[in-house]
């Protein structure tokens, strides 16, 4: 029976490309072999590039889910003896609180509603009040709700007042605006299977040379995910353990295919498709959950409409051949998600809008309840 082609509208994985998932296809392939090391050096050296990091980044892969790749970024930045300011308004900011304390590292936290973006003033005032903080740790996107944090301004205050960042970018990398190379920028973590439009079982920490340089000789709080220790051995075309051999075959040609397409050029086909489909949406009487100036362009958190749950407008969706996402903890009462990552296109957002229309038609929402 042949697989369903779904519409994938969840915040990762994404729909790929039909080369990407070919190139999985690989033959079988020892990760200790030249063959493979060209591979993962070629992946190192194009992330870095593509995201604007220069001679002064680095690529550290781990297999591994984006999760991963914040928490070898959380866990190797705090030296012994600092803390961490953690800024929580969702899930993957709460995420980072537990993964700091898991590993026994003091961490203070600016907290706020899941669709209230932080305020750098709160930071700069936290800081000045905590001296002992070395890092803040701070979520770019919050696929949560689809909020911005406004991090650029939250970078600043911390290079001003001598500390550094450490930004959970999983879902925001090659998908927002995003200057790596800012200064107060030490670690990205991010994850392939997002807007870089590839598969998942894999990340990656784009690094600041010398801060990872400075972790040489320090005790690692962790085995497999030391970033030291993998960047050390991927620097010399080595790997401490088995990675992913197929998947990063896969990476590369979604590499490939960004740099095709340009950067510049997806940022700008995700906006338009979030425009598309907040514009068709809101004629159906759907209400945007995060106030509109804190929105990322990649995800949407739509207002259920009266009468209306989750479960059978997903089950409608599905039928019609769309994955769409419900809300995390109390917000799916209320409220769900779509994504517009991944190869969609302005003319696929339309289609979106359409069997949403069908979809609400067959529920039995009429129109005076959506107006």
């Amino acid at each position: 029976m042949r697989q369903t082609e779904w519409v994938l509208l969840n915040p990762g994985p994404a729909n790929t490309t039909p080369t990407v998932r070919r190139a999985l296809l690989t033959p079988d392939l020892c990760h200790r072999e030249p063959e493979f090391f060209s591979v993962m050096r070629e992946c190192r050296e194009r992330l870095v590039r593509l995201a604007g990091g220069g001679d002064e980044f680095t690529a550290v892969l781990f297999t591994g889910s984006g999760t991963a790749a914040v928490e070898a970024a959380i866990c190797a930045a705090v030296p012994e003896g600092r803390s961490v300011l953690v800024v929580n308004n969702g899930v993957y900011g709460d995420r980072m609180v537990r993964i700091a304390r898991a590993h026994g590292i003091p961490a203070e936290v600016l907290a706020y509603d899941a669709v209230t973006p932080v305020d750098p003033a709160d930071v700069e005032a936290a800081l000045r009040a905590h001296p002992e903080v070395s890092h803040v740790a701070l979520v770019h996107h919050e696929t949560t709700t689809g909020l911005l944090n406004p991090l650029p301004e939250v970078a600043r205050v911390a290079a001003e007042l001598g500390r550094r960042v450490v930004v959970d970018a999983v879902s925001s990398l090659f998908g927002e605006p995003l200057e790596i190379a800012q200064d107060g920028l030490d670690f990205v973590a991010a994850s392939p299977n997002k807007c870089l439009q590839a598969i998942p079982g894999v990340s990656f920490v784009l690094a600041r040379r010398s801060a990872i340089e400075a972790l040489k000789g320090r005790p690692p709080r962790s085995v497999y995910l030391d970033l030291y220790t993998h960047w050390a051995a991927q620097a010399r075309d080595d790997t401490p353990f088995t990675p992913a051999v197929q998947v990063l075959h896969a990476m590369r040609q979604a590499l490939v295919e960004l740099e095709a397409e340009g950067v510049a050029a997806r940022l700008a086909r995700y906006a338009e498709n979030a425009r598309v489909l907040r514009r068709g949406m809101a004629a159906l009487g759907f209400e945007v959950l995060v106030p509109e100036g804190a929105r990322s362009n990649i995800l949407t958190t739509f207002r259920l409409l009266p009468g209306l749950a989750y479960d059978p407008l997903h089950d409608a969706m599905k039928r019609r051949g769309y994955i769409i996402y419900a809300g995390q903890g109390e917000i799916r009462t209320y409220a769900f998600r779509v994504a517009n990552m991944g190869t969609l296109t302005p003319e696929d957002m339309k289609g979106v809008v359409a069997a949403f229309a069908s979809a609400l038609e067959e529920l039995g929402v009429s129109s005076e309840v959506r107006k």
